[in-house]
């Protein structure tokens, strides 16, 4: 037997028993995004799935957790039975998570998130982007600030809720308003997580004709610096990514800042602050865009 593993997870999920749901994206219109691109979307056949569930330990032997791919299966139209038969066969499974759209959540009825809930399903990894409806309108998101704000309050009370924003994604011009609009999502969706990613252009996708003004390191934290200001929900705040690591001399001299929020945020800032200043002094500092040009960096 072949196992149709998913090609992508987000990093909190490196230990979790991947299982396919769907094939590719629902939506796959995001300028940023290389994932999906020549995958046609299609839900997999329950009973293929279901296969796959009652030889998940073979496959996975030391996973405690278990995350649904590709992305937005929560759209199969078996999916509250696939998790159901997945916590019944595997009650070694301690969390079930997925990928999932913000349009599609802040669409769907409260029945069906309670449904989900009761099944066992766990957490749901959210692609914010941006809470600037500009910006979400340039990188073809399909969904608004209110679409995800929405989405964040409905799933929130069923599931742990990561939200996913990218560092940089309005470029020079817009970067203020893409972190202050941002942290007004944040705080009125009050997301579980906020998982930090910054912009790599990936060759051949949309965003390379859009002709943004990248930022450069400094920029990358001063960005950052405002996000995390600005953003008083609770919430746990991680740059959990490689994206959003900066290298001198080929080693990294930061690697993100990570902790709760609000209690966190001052010596967060001062982590910022700090390489802010050790940036500016140093030359020939490298983001995951110079990295990526190089060869040296693939995502």
């Amino acid at each position: 037997m072949e196992y149709d593993y998913p090609p992508y997870r987000p990093p909190s999920e490196a230990g979790s028993a991947l299982i396919r749901v769907v094939r590719g994206c629902t939506w796959n219109k995001c300028a940023f995004c290389g994932m999906y691109k020549d995958m046609k979307f299609e839900k997999r056949d329950k009973s293929e799935i279901f296969r796959e569930i009652d030889r998940l330990r073979e496959f996975f032997p030391y996973a405690r957790t278990a995350f649904l791919g590709d992305s937005n299966p929560l759209v199969h139209n078996d999916i509250v039975e696939i998790i159901n038969y997945l916590r019944e066969k595997n009650p070694w499974i301690e969390r079930v998570t997925a990928y999932a759209r913000a349009k599609t959540i802040a669409r769907m009825s409260e029945e069906k998130l309670l449904a989900l809930k009761d099944a066992g399903l766990d957490r749901v990894h959210i692609g914010m982007e941006s809470g600037d409806d500009e910006v979400l309108k340039l990188v073809k998101k399909g969904a608004t600030a209110e679409d995800i704000i929405q989405a964040g309050k409905k799933a929130g009370k069923n599931f742990e809720v990561s939200f996913y924003y990218i560092l940089g994604l309005g470029g020079k011009e817009r970067s203020r308003s893409h972190a202050l609009k941002s942290a007004e999502v944040i705080n009125e969706a009050k997301p579980d997580f906020v998982r930090i990613r910054t912009l790599t252009v990936i060759p051949g996708t949309d965003i390379e004709k859009l002709n943004l003004r990248l930022l450069d390191p400094v920029g990358q934290l001063e960005e950052l610096r405002m996000l995390v200001e600005n953003i008083d929900a609770k919430t746990y705040f991680t740059c959990d990514h490689v994206s959003n690591h900066l290298f001198a001399n080929n080693r990294p001299i930061f690697m993100g800042v990570h902790g709760k929020l609000p209690e966190d945020k001052d010596r967060m800032l001062e982590e910022i602050d700090s390489a802010i200043e050790l940036v500016s002094a140093i030359d020939h500092v490298m983001n995951s865009n110079h990295l990526a040009r190089m060869g040296r960096l693939m995502l």
